[in-house]
């Protein structure tokens, strides 16, 4: 689930950064709720439900808004996965009361939050059942968002659910967990006449309901669904439609649900909704879902919630275009693809995280044009220093499955991962696990990702995903260098480079970059293995700089061990072109913070001119001697000397020839 929003912290730094367009909201952690899978049979249900395969489900709710009420009816289909089968157990919560039972079902056992079925058959390896199972009451529960009865800003009732990652059981009875995708699901809701509803998939029909005064909606989702994707938002709402021409001939409905009072916003904010599908199609290939739709539907939580087709958002302002296309994002990597366990839930969040910064680099970020200089500010955005592993050990732990970790390191992961690899073979790798048939539409491991890069790059990568997923923190590089030989067009340069964080040695490629005195620059990328290593390289010039890692590619801290002589005295380097018939160049190194003039004298020590810095970058200093003197009069030819001037700081000087 996405960057949610606690609203009584953040929407006041919401307001104050209005003139922001694309401002980036934070994560918000669940850690308040409460995991409702139940103690007492937990090992023995989860070995139950890997005995039987979700196929199918219908489900029918007639909301009683007034009453806070639910009638509800779940049919689901089913497949024996085990030699013989004549029990069942479904994730439900106990505060529902169910009526009655049927289809394949003898008798049943309500306890905590399992559903115990006994079949009235013994069923044999891929033989199919189905099971209806009616109930009633209310689904709210106290700490969760899965099912919830609220209210819109003008007062009407209305019903929204979020049901990531434990909470489909809530309102339903289900084989709750993302490793079992339904190939289909119908969701079928009377209402009363005055609403709509907002589900996942195609509406197919509304009806008159069962009673006067009230309206049914049928929708279906043909695509296979998690069971935390799927989705109800029911109520007043406003409702407008748009289309996505994803090419010339053809086109999807883009369907939108919104409180009253934020209709007129919406339809301006979500104009945008085409270019973030063009972007993200870019990058990942065909939005996922063409042959039903894509929307957004309003709801109650304070951020976004990327359920199958239809995204739920708790607000419609234009500085949440980033959270917006995050929610896209997902209809790739959480919905078509989806993470088999809770563990790797930075497949799905530190994807879509990932998704912003490559939107970035589509359309540009704050004053920024589109382009890399965006993508890498939007990155440094997300910069993510502190404890803990993406890999999450417990689950049960809701903190922890969405900490700030699996959004930000893990789409950190990719950045490194990209240039590890290369463009070409990291786009090829996301739309080959995208799109293999093992398990596109369906769920997917880490392993299954890395597999897939390592045969698309050619790469070993164990290395590389180990020490980022598995481990904490980052590496804290210290460089320094030196000259050891500068011959005309032969200059041989040292660089050394320390880890000294005291985790893992990290095993990355890092850049280097020779800064020149012109301004130019080269740019090379060796192999750091060890903690302590050195490296030569042989330049046709001098550097004046060495920055490591200069377009941030690597999850660290970097600090460079300035040479000492840097830092003493005025340094006068060189001297250019000399002798020279006209002007000179004239260069210091130094890292004082003093101002440093230079006063060029004749043989007989009269001052012949007084020169301020034309220029700077870091320790090197750039002066320039037109040849002339104060009156601004060509000196004769001869021999002068150039000496530093700085406060509490001893002189330097040399020698300049001027031949006229």
């Amino acid at each position: 689930m996405k960057r949610l929003i606690l609203f009584t912290l953040v929407f006041a730094l919401f307001f104050s950064l209005a003139g922001a367009q694309n401002f980036v909201p934070q994560p918000f952690l669940k850690g308040q709720l409460h995991l409702r899978t139940g103690v007492r049979k937990a090992v023995g249900a989860f070995q139950r439900r890997q005995h039987f395969d979700a196929q199918y489900y219908r489900l029918f709710f007639k909301i009683d808004l007034d009453h806070r009420y639910i009638q509800a009816h779940m049919h689901g289909r089913f497949q024996n996965l085990q030699d013989t089968l004549s029990l069942i157990t479904l994730d439900f919560t106990s505060q529902l009361k169910i009526d009655s039972v049927s289809g394949a079902v003898a008798s049943y056992v309500q306890d905590g939050s399992f559903l115990d079925l006994k079949l009235k058959h013994t069923y044999q390896k891929g033989d199919t059942f189905s099971v209806d199972v009616y109930y009633s009451g209310n689904p709210e529960v106290v700490g969760s968002p899965s099912f919830v009865f609220d209210y819109l800003p003008n007062e009407d009732l209305y019903v929204w659910t979020l049901s990531e990652p434990y909470g489909a059981r809530d309102w339903w009875p289900c084989k709750d967990t993302p490793a079992d995708k339904a190939d289909s699901v119908d969701v079928v809701v009377t209402v009363p006449e005055n609403c709509l509803v907002a589900s996942n998939g195609i509406l197919i029909n509304t009806a008159e309901g069962p009673e006067p005064g009230l309206k049914t909606f049928y929708w279906h989702e043909g695509y296979p669904i998690a069971t935390y994707l799927v989705s109800l938002v029911a109520g007043p709402l406003w409702h407008f439609q748009d289309y996505y021409h994803y090419s010339l001939s053809d086109s999807m409905l883009l369907d939108y649900y919104v409180f009253p009072e934020a209709y007129a916003a919406a339809q301006v904010v979500f104009k945008e909704v085409p270019d973030y599908l063009d972007a993200l199609s870019y990058f990942y290939g065909p939005y996922p879902f063409l042959k039903e739709k894509y929307g957004m539907a309003q709801f109650g939580w304070g951020g976004g919630m990327e359920h199958q087709t239809i995204t739920s958002v708790g607000g419609v302002y234009p500085t949440w275009r980033f959270l917006y296309v995050h929610e896209l994002g997902h209809q790739w990597f959480g919905d078509k693809v989806t993470c088999a366990s809770w563990k790797d839930i930075w497949l799905n969040e530190g994807f879509a995280t990932y998704s912003e910064a490559l939107y970035a680099q589509w359309a540009g970020f704050f004053d920024l044009p589109p382009g890399m200089k965006a993508y890498h500010a939007y990155m440094d955005e997300l910069v993510y220093t502190d404890d803990g592993t993406i890999i999450i050990p417990d689950t049960s732990d809701f903190s922890k499955i969405f900490s700030g970790i699996v959004y930000h390191k893990g789409a950190w992961v990719l950045h490194m991962l990209r240039h590890v690899i290369g463009d070409s073979a990291f786009f090829a790798s996301l739309r080959a696990y995208l799109d293999d048939s093992r398990w596109t539409y369906g769920s997917v491991t880490t392993q299954d990702f890395i597999q897939t890069c390592e045969r698309i790059s050619g790469k070993n990568l164990q290395t590389f995903f180990d020490q980022w997923l598995n481990y904490p923190f980052y590496p804290k590089y210290e460089y320094k260098w030196k000259v050891f030989e500068s011959r005309k067009g032969n200059v041989q340069i040292g660089v050394t480079i320390r880890q000294t964080q005291k985790q893992t040695l990290y095993v990355m490629p890092l850049d280097i970059r020779f800064v020149f005195a012109d301004s130019s620059d080269t740019t090379i990328s060796v192999e750091n293995n060890q903690f302590t290593q050195d490296y030569t390289f042989v330049l046709k010039e001098e550097p004046v700089q060495i920055l490591l890692d200069p377009d941030h590619w690597v999850l660290s801290e970097n600090r460079e061990e300035t040479p000492a002589t840097y830092t003493q005295v005025p340094e006068i380097y060189r001297i250019y072109p000399n002798p020279s018939h006209e002007g000179v160049w004239i260069e210091l190194r130094h890292l004082l913070p003093v101002k440093v003039t230079l006063n060029i004298y004749s043989v007989l020590g009269q001052k012949v001119r007084t020169l301020n810095q034309q220029q700077n970058q870091f320790y090197l200093h750039t002066y320039y001697w037109d040849g002339k003197n104060d009156r601004g009069e060509p000196v004769a030819s001869g021999v002068y000397f150039v000496r530093t001037a700085a406060e509490m700081y001893p002189p330097q000087q040399k020698k300049i020839v001027i031949l006229r």
